[in-house]
């Protein structure tokens, strides 16, 4: 299979996405009985791979990302799969780094319509988006014979399309306040539902950064016959420092009886935020254990893990780009409470030329079915003024609202805009040269302005 360096072929990836659409059932449909059943008629893809399956609210894709750089920096031919995309449908599949190319992707896509159109149970009753989504990928990453494959959860856990998947291990990093209508309304049933994705005689790694959920993991593992494990007391980073160039940190193991000896200083990756430091370290040791003590990934070494980590690339979080003056535009989906707090936290700490960094003004959308006001107020924190903006969709709540409620959390709105490019250029206008421009609130929002700002046509 040719791969692609690069997103291509836009419109036919967007075609696509309007095809899927329009053949799986509307909305978000909790169950595993119609990708189940829509994988046995297509010979089972997901048996023929060794997959690792990431959850939680926050870090899930940066941990995966890291992962993936790190396994393929170890000669492993490796596949990634996350979601949701920022500017296209082909970003949901990495292979060993590449992009699946637009007629691999239909002609797959044509083998899974061809299986639920033969199929009277399926189609009577057809799957979701995500799910005939994972399915075409699950076929493409099974022809490809990837020899590690790493999953990133949609949402939840127990009944996510991921969860098909016999993962050797599963990693639950930090659990927040996050699709509640689907996941229930307290931070314990939330994480219940991502605990349920422990299996039965594998690894379950929980980042052990809650205590009030501590408790509740080793009960899920105890329920499932999992083996659970506490990752934020078998290694943490240390000496985290942060610039525009990424993130700095020393790896440290705590538990030697069972991690060993492997402190590795000064290690790199190019993401900034002290949270990247601990999403990396997590990623490191669940690696790390597995190599010690399931025999998996023998090629890991320090150099490998140092190179992997120089390597890593994960667009639209914390990530700054450059607008066409020189001005330096962060991009952030910060789409829930603990993502603001993570963002404003982390933009404390991050250096240029030795001197603290400022926002000196934000763009902010956000969609309506979320629970925005705590973000706002997080926000607040940043002291500069928002430019209030709406998306393109349904979904996205409109400025002139999201003024209203900005302002009534003590925010100083400069702006109401209907496009989120308009905003961005009003935005670039009240930021310094040495200032941050930062764009948050909504990953759709990063994925639009990325598009604008990375891939113009």
């Amino acid at each position: 299979m040719r791969l692609c360096a690069d997103l291509e072929n836009f419109d036919g990836f967007e075609a696509l996405t309007g095809e899927i659409t329009r053949f799986s059932s509307f909305g978000i449909r909790p169950g595993l009985r119609r990708i189940s059943r829509l994988l046995h008629l297509l010979g089972n893809p997901e048996k023929d791979m060794s997959a690792i399956q990431i959850l939680g609210t926050n870090g899930k894709g940066s941990s995966a990302a890291v992962m993936d750089a790190i396994l393929t920096a170890a000669g492993m031919k490796t596949a990634l799969y996350t979601s949701p995309h920022l500017v296209s449908l082909q970003e949901r599949l990495r292979l060993s780094g590449g992009f699946v190319p637009f007629s691999d992707w239909s002609a797959h896509w044509r083998k899974i319509v061809r299986t639920v159109e033969s199929d009277a149970e399926l189609r009577e009753d057809k799957p979701s988006f995500f799910e005939h989504f994972t399915a075409t990928a699950l076929s493409i990453i099974r022809e490809a014979r990837a020899d590690a494959v790493i999953l990133e959860a949609g949402m939840g856990g127990r009944y996510d399309a991921t969860s098909v998947c016999d993962a050797e291990a599963v990693m639950i990093n930090p659990i927040g306040m996050d699709h509640m209508q689907y996941l229930g309304d307290t931070l314990e049933a939330i994480a219940g539902e991502k605990f349920a994705a422990a299996r039965g005689g594998r690894h379950a790694f929980y980042a052990g950064d809650d205590e009030r959920l501590t408790g509740l993991f080793a009960e899920y593992c105890r329920e499932k016959g999992a083996l659970p494990h506490l990752l934020d007391g078998m290694a943490r980073p240390e000496y985290i420092r942060c610039d525009v160039e990424g993130t700095f940190f020393s790896y440290r193991v705590l538990d030697t009886e069972v991690m060993g000896n492997v402190d590795m200083p000064d290690l790199r990756i190019p993401l900034p935020g002290r949270h990247q430091a601990f999403n990396s370290a997590r990623a490191i040791t669940v690696l790390l254990y597995l190599k010690r003590h399931a025999s998996l990934f023998p090629a890991l070494n320090e150099e490998i893990i140092r190179r992997g980590l120089a390597r890593t690339d994960w667009p639209g979080r914390m990530e700054i780009i450059r607008s066409a003056d020189g001005h330096m535009i962060m991009l952030d989906g910060a789409h829930n409470e603990h993502g603001a707090r993570t963002l404003v936290s982390s933009l404390g700490n991050i250096r240029r030329d030795g001197e603290k960094i400022k926002a000196g003004a934000a763009v902010f959308a956000v969609m309506n079915d979320k629970d925005f006001v705590p973000i706002l107020n997080v926000l607040k924190k940043l002291d500069c003024p928002m430019f209030c903006a709406q998306l393109p969709m349904e979904r996205s709540l409109r400025a002139s609202e999201l003024a209203g409620y900005a302002k009534e959390a003590g925010l100083a709105v400069a702006g109401i805009f209907e496009n989120p490019g308009d905003a961005l250029e009003s935005a670039l206008t009240a930021t310094l040269a040495d200032e941050l421009t930062v764009c948050c609130g909504s990953l759709f929002l990063v994925g639009y302005l990325r598009r604008e700002l990375k891939y113009k046509y």
